[in-house]
């Protein structure tokens, strides 16, 4: 199959994956008693950012010369993505469909993204110290990760929010579903999910043997390309429903996951050392969310103001890596 087939096929399947777990993951946390705002960056996050998540354990496993880099570009590379196109893509479909403002909570939605950057600032503090503090650092980033989580569950109150009803049941015609039809739709959009980024990811690994990348600018600049899709897919969705919490959510949180979870695979299982154009990323990456928590006021998030940041960080960030050509 050709690298335009490829690209097509996973973009097509992405999409109705997406819808599916949109759907489901909506009808479960209704189910659940969950707010939209847990439901973004808990549940939905963790299922949208298991694909990456793969990348760095399949690359150590498989070992090799450039195993250690992969992995390394790889954990770098996610919230890299989120942080810039991510968010980006956020705000732009906030635009198209005639809003300025995404309609989120600002003091949870900052309290997010400043969870991300204290949970990041200790994951690029990892490259600067011997061995075993990094094996300290994992602990407290796994200590974070499961404070978010507890905290988020704790603050949920669903209050009166519209309540999904699930695709799989409607189009069965069955009016109350069971969680196990629910269960099943969101595993088999996982699923989905993951086998179109495996598509993507194939593509882009054609196109980066072309062209003669490196294993670590491909695992950071390209793989999260593919890898990140399901969470830009179901954020726009969500954003063109006026979800807009549920979008937010799912990137921010992800961002929070990825900051933590996979971390501690590079801090414990690498030599972690981003190098030049890894700490090149990890400045992009922070400067996104901040730009992120300082447009977010009483009105929401400014999509005016985290679109062209968002995606000028990230052509920035390809000029210099097709300049640098580490």
């Amino acid at each position: 199959m050709g690298v335009a087939a490829l690209l097509l096929s996973g973009l097509l399947l992405m999409l109705a994956a997406a819808a599916l777990f949109t759907n489901a993951v909506e009808w479960q946390a209704g189910k659940l008693g969950l707010s939209h705002q847990t439901t973004g960056s808990v549940l939905a996050a963790i299922g949208t950012a298991l694909p990456e998540s793969i990348v760095p354990v399949v690359a150590l496993i498989g070992g090799g010369a450039g195993a250690a880099a992969t992995a390394t570009g790889a954990i770098l590379g996610a919230p890299f993505m989120l942080a810039t196109l991510g968010l980006g893509l956020t705000a732009v479909v906030c635009l198209a469909t005639g809003r300025v403002h995404l309609h989120i909570a600002g003091p949870a939605s900052r309290s997010v993204l400043y969870t991300f950057l204290a949970s990041y600032a200790l994951l690029i503090l990892g490259a600067f110290v011997p061995t075993p503090l990094r094996w300290a650092d994992s602990v407290v980033l796994a200590a974070l990760y499961a404070l978010f989580v507890s905290r988020s569950l704790r603050a949920s109150s669903p209050g009166n929010q519209a309540r999904e009803r699930l695709l799989v049941g409607r189009l069965l015609r069955r009016p109350t579903p069971s969680t196990w039809l629910g269960s099943t739709q969101l595993l088999v959009a996982l699923v989905g999910l993951s086998a179109a980024s495996e598509l993507f990811l194939l593509a882009l690994h054609g196109i980066a043997g072309a062209i003669g990348l490196s294993a670590l600018v491909l695992a950071l600049l390209l793989v999260p390309v593919a890898t990140e899709l399901p969470e830009m897919a179901a954020g726009s969705l969500w954003v063109a429903r006026g979800r807009d919490v549920l979008a937010f959510g799912n990137v921010a949180g992800a961002m929070v996951f990825q900051a933590t979870v996979p971390a501690i695979i590079g801090l414990c299982f690498t030599p972690w050392d981003p190098s030049g154009i890894g700490f090149l990323a990890a400045a992009a990456t922070i400067t996104g969310a901040l730009v992120a928590v300082a447009a977010t006021g009483e009105r929401g998030l400014d999509a005016r103001v985290v679109a062209p940041v968002g995606f000028g960080l990230y052509a920035l960030y390809l000029a210099a890596v097709v300049v640098g050509r580490p």
